[in-house]
């Protein structure tokens, strides 16, 4: 199977208080993209980094580092589905699937690539969801599973009733996708919400509406999924990392 990894990589990173591009923070000694370039390049055929923010910044990092990263351009900032959208006339023609995830999450390892990639695969899905348990799922969204273990759909926190809010599953944002239902979904995501974002989350509905496989492949490790939104997490990062050095 040839996969195109798309790394969304846009983002300002306003919490991170700099003009950095969020990305390009560095954690045990180079920037998050790059652990996440390490990571995925064993598992996939193409890397193709979104950007947007400080692009020059982060694509001029890239060249010097990984030549044969290609790159989109997220002009605005639209949310990730936007991003998506941006990438997805970029990706190449022999591509049977697509790897979507974020590029603050330099934790990930590239073992759960590849254990998401098999389970894809052997289970036949269209679109798989990377998800983790965790005790206090706090205003995660809660992952929702059908009697055959099935993906349902996914429940954001404020939509959430009683019963659902016990969920301990989350999503964490690493998809892969068919590509041409990807092409498919990514038209149909509306951006009728407060942000006026086209969320990717969408995706897992319209699969469902559709009938098609959608599963969810169970991260135990939830530490590696970790997203980097300020200066404290990129500290804990730092101490991770550096443990595994």
């Amino acid at each position: 199977m040839n996969i195109e990894a798309i790394i969304l990589a846009a983002g300002k990173g306003t919490r991170m208080k700099s003009d950095l591009p969020k990305v390009m923070h560095n954690v045990a000694g180079k920037p998050m993209i790059a652990w996440i370039i390490e990571a995925l390049k064993p598992v996939c055929n193409v890397l193709n980094v979104v950007t947007g923010h400080g692009r020059n910044i982060v694509e001029d990092y890239i060249s010097k580092n990984f030549p044969d990263v290609k790159f989109s351009f997220q002009a605005v900032q639209n949310g990730t589905g936007g991003a998506v959208r941006a990438a997805i006339p970029n990706v190449s023609g022999n591509i049977d699937a697509v790897l979507i995830c974020n590029g603050d999450i330099p934790l990930v390892k590239t073992e759960t690539f590849e254990r998401a990639v098999k389970f894809f695969e052997e289970s036949g899905s269209d679109l798989l969801l990377v998800s983790t348990i965790l005790d206090d799922a706090g205003q995660y969204g809660r992952i929702e599973r059908k009697e055959n273990g099935d993906v349902a759909g996914i429940v954001e926190f404020f939509d959430a009733d009683e019963r659902q809010l016990k969920l301990k599953e989350i999503n964490v944002g690493i998809y892969l996708v068919k590509k041409p239902f990807l092409i498919e979904a990514i038209y149909k995501l509306k951006d009728n919400n407060a942000k006026r974002e086209y969320y990717l989350t969408d995706i897992v509905k319209i699969a469902v509406n559709m009938h098609k496989k959608v599963t969810a492949y169970v991260e135990k490790d939830y530490t590696s999924l970790a997203g980097i939104n300020n200066k404290e997490e990129l500290a804990s990062a730092e101490k991770v990392l550096a443990g595994r050095i």
